[in-house]
């Protein structure tokens, strides 16, 4: 079924037995039924969000910061690409249909290697943020001579030549394969699965580094890096001139305008450099709350997925049972779930969080159905 599908504990291969007996895999029809209906939802919303994401990032002229855009489209191209490939094939060969797996080697290694892609770029894209907004919050000078939309263009260029790299192996040890033989002692074509080709000990290898690469390392290191971001902006904010009562939020742009009529001429240099110091405050105050919600949402989606594959890695051959290989059938259906609403939810986060970017998005959204009214007769 998957990369760390233990081998679940099987009756006597008689033929007498359906082909889903044989070979231990029964997903009931209510699982079936419900799981068709959340995959059908990600599909339906994750697609269109990310399309439109994608669509206002490139062709609006407002909306998020010039740097900030490009980590956008890179995540919303991230998400659908993963939507668009692995949905359709995990409802079709892991929900309904187990056996035989009906896309061919290549597509084995397709599907497997489009998800590390994914997985990856998603996590780099995210981590790459987060080091760019540290930067601008504790170096700003230095931000400003280093950062610019050109040189983000080349990270995440990077960073997706690094995904491809990372995720190739998983095309390696993924393959098709013929789980049983007919009575002749030929392979037998209705058991034809997609599973891994090499042996369970360099499984549990390659799944504990997957693991620590993919999830582990670079949230980790978004987590410290948010936490010196988060720390030097309540400095900068305490810094800021006292315009307002100590302790309020960081004064509006009508206050510092009315600050503004109110200083005597001499002072205005000073009163305009308040008001452009706490106009880049609120942006990279935003910036930074975009990035957390992203974080918290990938932490919460991601986990039990990994969870799941370390499962595999530390239950024995001989502790599964069948109640816990059910277990950890429908577990699997759950954490693939949560791994896909991750890349579904992710341009709710842009419209939850920013007003210009919700402004653009309901604005494109609009036009698309206008241009479809006008179209039907």
């Amino acid at each position: 079924m998957e990369s760390s599908n233990p081998q679940p504990p099987r009756p006597s291969p008689s033929p007498a037995l359906s082909l889903d007996a044989r070979l231990g895999v029964d997903t009931r029809l209510w699982a079936k039924v419900l799981f068709t209906a959340l995959y059908a939802l990600i599909f339906a919303l994750g697609t269109a969000g990310n399309a439109l994401s994608a669509h206002v990032v490139l062709k609006g002229r407002a909306g998020p910061p010039g740097r900030l855009r490009y980590h956008v489209l890179s995540l919303a191209l991230s998400g659908l690409l993963l939507l668009l490939v692995s949905v359709p094939v995990e409802l079709y060969n892991f929900v309904w249909f187990h056996y035989p797996w009906a896309f061919g080697d290549l597509g084995c290694r397709a599907y497997y290697f489009v998800r590390e892609l994914c997985a990856y770029t998603t996590v780099l894209s995210v981590a790459s943020l987060s080091a760019e907004r540290c930067l601008a919050v504790c170096q700003p000078l230095r931000a400003r001579r280093l950062l610019s939309p050109r040189r983000t263009r080349r990270l995440l260029s990077l960073v997706w030549a690094a995904s491809l790299g990372l995720a190739l192996p998983m095309a390696i040890i993924m393959g098709q394969k013929y789980e049983l033989e007919t009575a002749d002692g030929e392979p037998e074509p209705a058991s034809r699965v997609c599973t891994v080709l090499v042996s369970r000990a360099t499984l549990r290898v390659f799944i504990q580094v997957n693991v620590l690469v993919s999830f582990v390392l670079p949230l980790a290191l978004t987590a410290f890096l948010n936490g010196v971001t988060v720390s030097h902006l309540v400095a900068l904010c305490s810094q800021v001139p006292s315009t307002s009562a100590p302790g309020s939020p960081t004064p509006s742009h009508v206050e510092l305008t009315s600050e503004e009529r109110r200083t005597p001429p001499l002072g205005g240099q000073a009163s305009l450099v308040r008001h452009k110091d706490s106009c880049r405050l609120r942006r990279l105050q935003h910036s930074v709350q975009v990035l957390r919600a992203i974080v918290a949402v990938y932490v919460f989606c991601w986990m039990p997925y990994h969870v799941r594959r370390l499962m595999y890695c530390y239950v024995s051959d001989d502790g599964w049972t069948g109640t816990l290989y059910n277990f950890y059938h429908y577990f699997y259906l759950v954490t693939n779930t949560l791994f896909y609403v991750s890349s579904a939810v992710t341009p709710v986060l842009y419209n939850v969080v920013s007003s210009s970017f919700r402004k653009l998005f309901l604005k494109a959204l609009g036009s698309l159905c206008r241009e479809h009214h006008r179209m039907e007769p």
